[in-house]
């Protein structure tokens, strides 16, 4: 199953994204909620770079790509983002710096697996998750009243 976007790298497309990204996993993938959670805020941090970071140089909006891929067989999902725009390294602060960015290490913690990978072409952020099936567990019923006297 999968979720292909492209676009604008802009605020409007990258909430447009997140919302189509939330339908998709509560109808197709499923899981728990809160693995669907993660998945939304950690990619919604990598769109936000695209759209705060990788065309800042430039005056007007570049293109940003969303790829998405769950393999039920598997229990995994991928979710790829990527960009043309110029990747700036970020300046390393203390975490409890309140100027510090967090985004990078958001995608990091809620991500099973994540990789940031910076050429002169562009980004990719590459976020892999397990999503494990939610199996019915079935409560077996017993006759009320059956062999009463």
């Amino acid at each position: 199953m999968r979720l292909t976007c492209a676009g604008a790298a802009d605020a409007t497309t990258a909430a447009a994204w997140r919302r189509s990204l939330d339908r998709w996993l509560q109808q197709r993938v499923g899981g728990a909620a809160e693995i669907r959670d993660d998945i939304v805020l950690s990619v919604n941090e990598a769109l936000a770079n695209c759209v705060e970071h990788a065309y800042r140089d430039r005056h007007a909006a570049g293109a940003m790509r969303l790829y998405a891929d769950f393999d039920p067989a598997s229990q995994t999902m991928r979710v790829r983002i990527s960009d043309r725009g110029t990747w700036h390294r970020p300046v390393r602060r203390r975490p409890e710096d309140p100027f510090a960015s967090r985004g990078i290490m958001l995608m990091h913690t809620l991500a099973d697996h994540c990789t940031i990978n910076a050429r002169s072409t562009g980004t990719t952020v590459c976020l892999n998750y397990t999503i494990p099936v939610e199996i019915p567990v079935e409560i077996p019923v017993e006759s009320v009243g059956a062999g009463e006297d």
